[in-house]
């Protein structure tokens, strides 16, 4: 029996198609906000949590730095991949993203990942209570 859970991101791990990003635009369940970045979370019906990533030249100008920047949020999004529950999350760069450096964009999505679990939770929870609200009631809740 391997108790050892495979900390990857796979290709099923990510948002490909437009198709994918349009949903979690047009229903996001919640979001988490800061200055330099937003993510948007809807639920999903895979069993487990999916991110993509929209990062404009305009915001960041710099190839390098849009790859830095995607290859950090890859890997936290990669360790704390089992605390989420299954849903979709796209990471919307803004303007200034590219200032931070890896440490405190680690600490920030830390952070940001532990929100996303609690304002889903929340909106879960708000849905259930109120019955004219039950948008994602055909989604299954993975724990």
């Amino acid at each position: 029996m391997n108790l050892v859970k495979p900390y990857l991101f796979r290709p099923e791990q990510r948002i490909r198609t437009s198709a994918g990003f349009q949903a979690v635009f047009d229903s996001s369940v919640c979001k988490v906000a800061l200055p330099q970045y937003l993510v948007l979370v809807r639920a999903n019906t895979e069993n487990k949590a999916r991110l993509g990533f929209v990062i404009a030249r305009k915001k960041v100008r710099f190839a390098v730095a849009r790859n830095r920047i995607k290859r950090v949020v890859r890997n936290s999004f990669r360790l704390h991949q089992y605390d989420l529950p299954a849903v979709d999350i796209v990471f919307i760069a803004r303007q200034g993203l590219d200032d931070f450096i890896n440490n405190e964009l680690e600490k920030a999505l830390s952070k940001t990942w532990q929100q996303v679990n609690r304002r889903y939770q929340a909106s879960l929870k708000a849905t259930h209570e109120n019955p004219a609200a039950r948008a994602h009631s055909h989604l299954p809740i993975r724990t």
